[in-house]
């Protein structure tokens, strides 16, 4: 990607340290991660007590037919664990797993040992399009966040008589005029990698794709809403963690992306797939706001995130 415009905006990517400074995702814990270990606290508050992947498949299978895919691509799978609930659910699934971080990598190839999977090692912006055209499904589990974000950005830049060198800054006036989307009137960030990802695995076809990410447009319901402050801006967040920054997702970008290019689309927040069991144990704990334990306070950070992040499954019509 050409390098950043410091007048129009700031370039925010991760490559180089997934590539050369990640060693571990130990301190960043993800939803997935925080439902791999058996005995840990927050999979008492669900309705269902399973890991990620079991409840994703559950759900994946109640809106597109699973039990007719076969190659299957994640991109981006962490420690692995997701797509090892999936082949332990569907063991005919034929799994390819293509990630930036060579440790990662590593790590997928400990978790699968024993499953028939192929690895890649490779930035997914910089794979040709045809690699993707043969997988049926194409799974983003909460990773759109780390892919390349313009930040600050001057809304000037959608004017057509702005910056016309600029190859970043003509590419985000294509996005906006092709998907038809909404302008902003004041600095913003960009999903722009996100953006490109999403076009690029669309525009080959491929006929289930799934999503799940930190949304920047996240709704509670109200009696949820009642045990927290914040509230989504519409604006993608910046995100501070260790070695590199992440961007919450602006989700209604890229529903429209997929839509334009004949998806059709199911949009919602984590918590449909991963149900808490509304209680009064539980109500106890999030109106506490987790003051009383360590275990409480991460059920409280984790009730938060299934209505912050969002999904969208995507159907080729």
């Amino acid at each position: 990607m050409p390098t950043e415009n410091n007048a129009l905006y700031r370039l925010s990517t991760t490559d180089e340290y997934h590539r050369q400074d990640l060693k571990s995702l130990g301190w960043e814990l993800t939803v997935c991660n925080s439902l791999h270990p058996v005995d840990s606290p927050i999979r008492k508050v669900l309705k269902k007590n399973a890991p990620y992947g079991e409840l994703l498949y559950d759900f994946l299978g109640a809106h597109i037919s699973v039990a007719r895919i076969a190659r299957v691509l994640e991109i981006g799978g962490g420690y692995g664990y997701l797509m090892k609930d999936l082949l332990k659910m569907n063991p005919g699934f034929r799994a390819s797993m293509l990630d930036i971080s060579p440790p990662l990598l590593k790590k997928q190839e400990e978790a699968l040992t024993g499953n028939d999977a192929v690895y890649y090692l490779n930035n997914a912006l910089e794979m040709e399009e045809i690699f993707y055209k043969g997988f049926q499904l194409v799974i983003f589990n909460e990773n759109l966040g780390d892919f390349p974000t313009l930040a600050d950005v001057d809304p000037v830049i959608l004017d057509d008589n702005t910056a016309r060198s600029d190859e970043i800054a003509v590419m985000v006036r294509r996005f906006f005029t092709m998907y038809d989307l909404e302008k902003p009137s004041s600095r913003f960030n960009l999903n722009i990698g996100a953006m490109q990802m999403l076009e690029k695995v669309c525009g080959v076809g491929v006929p289930y794709i799934f999503i799940g990410e930190h949304s920047c447009e996240w709704k509670m319901p109200p009696d949820i809403k009642a045990y927290f402050d914040s509230s989504a801006t519409g604006n993608p967040r910046r995100i501070r963690l260790k070695g590199h920054d992440e961007y919450t997702i602006k989700f209604s970008y890229l529903q429209a992306i997929a839509d334009r290019l004949g998806y059709r689309t199911r949009r919602g927040p984590f918590a449909d797939y991963i149900v808490p069991e509304m209680n009064d144990h539980l109500r106890w704990v999030l109106s506490s706001r987790g003051l009383y334990s360590d275990s409480e306070e991460i059920i409280c950070q984790f009730i938060g995130d299934l209505y912050e992040y969002e999904y969208l499954i995507l159907t080729r019509q």
